[in-house]
């Protein structure tokens, strides 16, 4: 199965809708949001848990599919269904990626100004040698990299350097994983990554705010999200 990778622009929630949305999620989860102080990020998590929510639609499980939506202490969530999926964020995007096929990992980054010579410790010289001072390059192999550690269930950044790219995908403690592009906008690189090969590129689509709330609709009187 190819993916499907959902994306939306971060952006600030109104307050009415950053309380409906909030309502939908689970008590335990609803509490965590609670104590967290920085708006952004109360409304990046809201975000992903909504492109989950549209995603979970296109793949056919009913309403009410957070319902089992948790997130161990480390942050990494999970659900009682049988999907896998894996959200990402970055200054501009959040992306959620989905697949019943197996594992999956999601990342996304803007293009900076960093280069492969900054980040020698997680490169191999073969791939400091590919990315040259070129960032977007840089950028291309840091995110492949991440949705594969992410895939993995790896412990993040501590693994990145295991991650061993080539040009038909990528190695992480001795197993085989293949990435693909995901089309994003200019000025973005983001990377997906499962266990099979790819036959065909990911399912892709983005959203405005507006677009998103109108795809997720409207809870039912004691419907969770």
């Amino acid at each position: 199965m190819t993916p499907i990778v959902q994306i939306v622009e971060e952006t600030v929630l109104p307050a009415a809708l950053e309380a409906e949305w909030q309502a939908g999620l689970p008590a335990e989860r609803r509490a965590q949001l609670a104590e967290w102080p920085e708006a952004a990020a109360r409304h990046r998590s809201l975000l992903g848990s909504r492109l989950l929510r549209d995603g979970l639609k296109r793949l056919g499980f009913a309403a009410g599919s957070l319902a089992s939506l948790r997130y161990s202490r480390h942050g990494k969530p999970a659900l009682d269904l049988p999907v896998h999926f894996s959200l990402a964020h970055c200054v501009g995007r959040v992306v959620c990626a989905l697949s019943t096929a197996g594992p999956v990992g999601v990342d996304i980054e803007p293009i900076g100004e960093l280069t492969a010579a900054q980040f020698g410790k997680y490169l191999t010289a073969e791939e400091r040698a590919w990315a040259g001072v070129d960032p977007r390059r840089f950028y291309s192999l840091w995110t492949r990299k991440e949705a594969v550690v992410k895939a993995a269930g790896s412990r993040g950044l501590a693994d990145m350097g295991e991650v061993r790219i080539d040009r038909g995908g990528a190695t992480l403690a001795g197993m085989r994983w293949h990435t693909a592009a995901v089309a994003v906008d200019r000025g973005f690189v983001a990377h997906v990554a499962q266990e099979s090969a790819f036959r065909s590129p990911p399912d892709c689509r983005r959203f405005t705010l507006g677009e998103l709330a109108a795809a997720c609709g409207r809870r039912g009187r004691g419907e969770l999200v």
